[in-house]
């Protein structure tokens, strides 16, 4: 018997490296609204995924 797997998809709601550099990049200089609308402009993304990508990633550790 031979039991195939297929590869592990990555997460569709997961954020692109590049989109949430983006989005790094403009909360070091704007509010999270802003910053978020900003990105969603750049990348395409909806704007409320990137507002809680965006208050993510400014908790405290």
């Amino acid at each position: 018997m031979l039991i195939v797997s297929g590869a592990v998809a990555a997460r569709e709601d997961a954020l692109s490296s590049a989109t949430l550099k983006i989005l790094q990049l403009l909360l070091a200089e704007l509010p999270v609204k802003q910053a978020s609308k900003l990105a969603a402009e750049i990348t395409g993304e909806k704007k409320n995924r990137l507002y809680e990508a965006a208050l993510q990633l400014k908790r405290p550790s």
